[in-house]
């Protein structure tokens, strides 16, 4: 059985929309369906990067994600990303002011910046920390390299970890570094984040034009040849359409929200993009926009206009891509989960397009993407 810990459950009352025990509902219906998070596990945070936390142990004194975690909230498969991150002295402090700092941290360093001396190596022992807790819990979860994978993980009651990395410095301008990186299990390339690279634009440079360099090009067709997943959740809209057109699989938006609810949002996407991402048979992962504990506590209640808020994109992104172009990415707050599950069933969701949501969707398009064996 389920023991109470960072476990939501479905809306009591106009006020109390979340608890930490998971609905029976709920729970029934992770059960029987496969479900998703599209961006859930975040191997770049400090609790990972300089605490070397061990992802086996269940913590229970923050809502992030562990292994056992996952397992409570009934989690199919979880997409664990890590990236470029360099620890400096020139932004010692920073950790130390974070509000889930803790005792005898002082004088610690860290900064996620771009200016890594060697990216590959930077990323590469960030991944190698993740396999290693991947590989000290053979009996709960289970690397996700190809759809084979997929099948047996959920056949044998595992949780099913997809890894991922954000930007391309690490592999630069080399095919066979990606390839290497795919030879290790990697099967999802968020491209583009913060600043210009080699081969595409990020969300937030809008002057260039953004779309592809012929290196960009070559390498959208290398992640295509080695079964690796393309993620647009950072990039403009003119490279976001380019990818669309010329990658020849589908491609996904793991976390993101539609920019006609949010103007204002630096990484929401239009209408157009959306539409060109439902075309090719992708997925928009919505990423609820639902505000975390201060400190990393475990949510106790979710605000009730943030709930309905983020139905609103959900119902949004149905009327424009089609139920099967939609998904959900938490953006590391997969705790989120069951509530999300409890949230579609009461607003008049079916039980098939809940599930094609929650986790169908999103499969689908890993099943057409991914290795077969």
């Amino acid at each position: 059985m389920c023991e109470p810990c960072l476990r939501p459950t479905t809306r009591q009352t106009k006020e109390t929309v979340i608890v930490r025990v998971v609905s029976q509902r709920a729970r029934q219906f992770h059960q029987n369906h496969p479900i998703c998070d599209m961006l859930g596990l975040n191997l770049n945070h400090p609790r990972f990067v300089l605490d070397d936390t061990d992802l086996t142990q269940r913590a229970e004194d923050h809502f992030r994600g562990d292994f056992p975690k996952f397992g409570d909230w009934g989690m199919n498969l979880v997409v664990a990303k890590g990236g470029v991150t360099l620890l400096t002295d020139e932004y010692r402090a920073l950790w130390n002011l974070q509000p889930e700092r803790r005792a005898k941290r002082d004088g610690e360093s860290l900064f996620l910046t771009l200016a890594v001396p060697n990216a590959t190596q930077t990323v590469l022992a960030e991944l190698d920390r993740f396999l290693l807790n991947v590989e000290k819990a053979p009996d709960s979860v289970h690397l996700v390299r190809t759809v084979s994978d997929l099948d047996g993980s959920r056949e044998a009651g595992k949780v099913a970890l997809l890894m991922a990395a954000n930007r391309a410095d690490w592999f630069g301008d080399s095919p066979g570094v990606l390839r290497q990186f795919s030879r290790l299990g990697l099967r999802m390339i968020t491209i583009g984040q913060a600043t210009r690279e080699l081969g595409w634009d990020p969300s937030s440079e809008t002057r260039s034009g953004g779309r592809l360099t012929e290196l960009g090009v070559r390498m959208i067709a290398e992640m295509n040849q080695c079964g690796i997943l393309i993620d647009l959740a950072h990039s403009n809209d003119p490279c976001a359409l380019d990818v669309i057109e010329i990658s020849e699989t589908p491609v996904v938006d793991t976390h993101s929200c539609p920019r006609a609810l949010s103007p204002g949002e630096n990484r929401a996407i239009p209408d157009e993009v959306m539409r060109a991402i439902s075309k090719r048979g992708g997925v928009l992962g919505i990423m609820p926009p639902i505000s975390r504990q201060p400190g990393e506590a475990p949510f106790e209640t979710i605000d009730p206009d943030e709930m309905a808020s983020t139905l609103e994109q959900i119902r949004y992104a149905v009327d424009v891509m089609g139920v099967e172009a939609v998904g959900i990415g938490t953006h590391f707050t997969t705790a989120l989960m069951p509530a999300l599950t409890d949230a579609l069933l009461d607003d008049g969701f079916t039980e098939a397009d809940t599930a094609a949501i929650m986790g169908g969707n999103f499969l689908r398009v890993l099943r057409h993407v991914l290795p077969e064996s």
